[in-house]
């Protein structure tokens, strides 16, 4: 093979990595997304329901934003309480039995077990578990009608709380509080965003 023949070879070979080349930084590979044990595609959205949050994935990358929830301006007659499946609280008829007020699905137990449906208290039956330990050291949680040890885990029972507040069990229930440097939306610590530098100084 003779010098002028080796030359061309070559050239042709440096003109098809020029070419293939300039198809790659053309090319647009598409990056996903990892998220809770599943993968999206870029710009592929989804909906976070435990953490009350919009979620997308972009460029490789997710994003993620609390969900808004508005006051929820309930009237007179109703009061805002969780709903299955859903984040932000929705209006139910209250309930007013023996001078006390109830929200839906709050229940009260005086001879017998009641709980708030569509404003009223109706009367249900319920068989208390068996409890592992002494009758001194059980308590009734609010709104309910069968007894719980000391020191139970309410929120094992799955109280959803926002993006920017966690889980706090109480005496008697299961609370949401704000995280550090998040204060409440419209007063519900289930709903919390970051506070602005006045708000932390005292200045609103």
């Amino acid at each position: 093979m003779d010098l002028q023949e080796l030359l061309a070879k070559m050239t042709l070979k440096l003109n098809y990595a020029e070419t293939r080349l300039t198809q790659l930084e053309g090319c647009h590979c598409e990056r996903t997304c990892s998220a809770n044990g599943l993968v999206y595609r870029d710009k592929e959205l989804w909906v976070e329901p435990e953490n009350c949050r919009n979620c997308a994935c972009k460029n490789g990358v997710v994003e993620c934003r609390r969900i808004f929830c508005p006051p929820a301006n309930c009237s007179e007659d109703s009061l805002p309480v969780h709903v299955d499946g859903t984040c932000c609280k929705k209006c139910r008829p209250r309930c007013t039995y023996m001078g006390q007020t109830f929200s839906e699905g709050q229940r009260f137990l005086s001879r017998n077990c009641r709980e708030c449906k569509n404003g009223l208290m109706v009367k249900v039956t319920e068989t208390c578990p068996e409890l592992n330990c002494t009758v001194s050291e059980q308590i009734l949680p609010d709104g309910r009608c069968c007894n719980v040890c000391r020191g139970y885990d309410f929120c094992a029972e799955g109280l959803i709380c926002g993006e920017n507040s966690e889980c706090k069990n109480r005496n008697t229930k299961a609370e949401c509080e704000c995280k550090s440097g998040f204060a409440s939306i419209h007063g519900d610590s289930t709903y919390c965003e970051g506070r602005t530098a006045e708000t932390e100084l005292g200045l609103m």
